[in-house]
């Protein structure tokens, strides 16, 4: 066969284009595998959504409460104690920092969920964050069984809620209503914050409180929200001049889930919360502007899924906390009210909101 003229400048296009169809696919899968570092927050929301959506659903089997004590020591219970929270409010990521284990909130059930908003004078996503991941799960292993009370049970709601956003890290919230377990078995039963009271703790709340003091933060009951306001869904930033979030979020049952299920002990978690419909609005959103502010309605959240079990989801899934100092730095009045963790009481637990 004769060679053309042309052969080394074709030879070297085929080459060319090979290696950039070789670099693309590797870069590919490189973002479907990866979910910190700034290859990956550059996707889109919608793309870094499908991603960890697929991851949560491809395995619906639980996680498992941690022993004890077990191997590797990082994955027991009593390493709990021992481990610094400074990785919770400081990493970037997606997915759970190598060599940590998920020791509290450790089996539960996950959701796409919407958050939708009203008119309302804050930034960022409190506009409207349609691609959110949220999981459900008591703090601590609860003991579950007929005729057993929740309070005796331990049974302690708390969620996490990550929301997606063009080019830029994912906006995280975590939401309890107290610390030590509630009366009752339903999830649903009480409004739900981004802060805690400090008051009532036992001898396991207030290490664990000694336990989240690892973190830097002097303010360990609350976890702030400029971030969330800090960037919109489309990844547009709002300045320091510019951002404006509210002091709390309260998050309300409707009047539907606070009697969706009974108080006394029905079922497992997992089972009641696999039966709430797609399109369920779960929570209206309250958000007070300022401490002494009264709560102002703004949105609700729906779900966009069904609601189950998920390996990755109770393994993998990262949420950072933003320390309440961010907060307190662009909004320095509030300190003028709340000068330490004991200065103001938090609503609904301690103080009427």
């Amino acid at each position: 066969q004769t060679l053309g003229p042309n052969y080394p400048h074709t030879m070297w296009t085929r080459s060319l284009a090979l290696s950039c169809f070789f670099l693309a696919t590797t870069l590919a899968a490189y973002l479907r595998g990866s979910m910190n570092g700034a290859l990956y927050d550059s996707q889109g929301a919608k793309e870094k959504f499908d991603q960890l959506y697929e991851k949560i659903t491809a395995d619906s089997s639980p996680g498992q409460w941690p022993p004890t004590v077990g191997f590797p020591p990082a994955s027991s219970l009593a390493y709990l104690f021992i481990e610094s929270m400074k990785p919770t409010v400081t990493e970037v990521t997606d997915e759970m920092p190598e060599g940590r284990y998920k020791l509290i909130h450790s089996v539960g059930g996950a959701a796409s969920v919407q958050l939708s908003f009203l008119e309302n004078p804050y930034t960022g996503l409190f506009q409207g964050s349609d691609y959110g991941l949220i999981r459900f799960a008591s703090a601590k292993e609860p003991k579950e069984g007929a005729g057993v009370g929740a309070l005796e049970g331990g049974f302690t709601p708390g969620m996490g809620i990550k929301m997606l956003r063009d080019g830029v890290p994912s906006a995280n919230v975590v939401f309890l209503h107290k610390l030590t377990p509630q009366d009752s078995w339903n999830f649903f039963a009480n409004t739900q914050s981004n802060h805690l009271s400090v008051g009532g703790l036992g001898t396991a709340e207030n290490l664990l409180k000694k336990k989240f003091e690892t973190s830097g933060s002097d303010w360990v009951n609350m976890v702030g929200l400029s971030d969330m306001a800090r960037y919109a869904q489309d990844g547009s930033e709002f300045t320091d001049d510019s951002i404006k979030f509210p002091f709390q979020l309260l998050l309300v049952p409707t009047d539907e889930m606070r009697a969706r299920f009974p108080d006394d002990y029905d079922k497992p978690l997992i089972d009641q919360l696999r039966e709430i419909e797609v399109g369920t609005t779960l929570y209206d959103i309250y958000a007070k502007a300022d401490y002494d502010a009264p709560p102002q309605l703004i949105g609700s959240m729906s779900t966009t899924s069904s609601i189950e079990s998920s390996a990755y989801a109770d393994g993998k899934l990262f949420l950072k906390h933003q320390v309440m100092e961010e907060d307190f730095r662009l909004r320095p009045e509030w300190l003028e009210r709340c000068k330490d963790v004991t200065a103001c009481g938090v609503c609904p637990v301690d103080v009427r909101c």
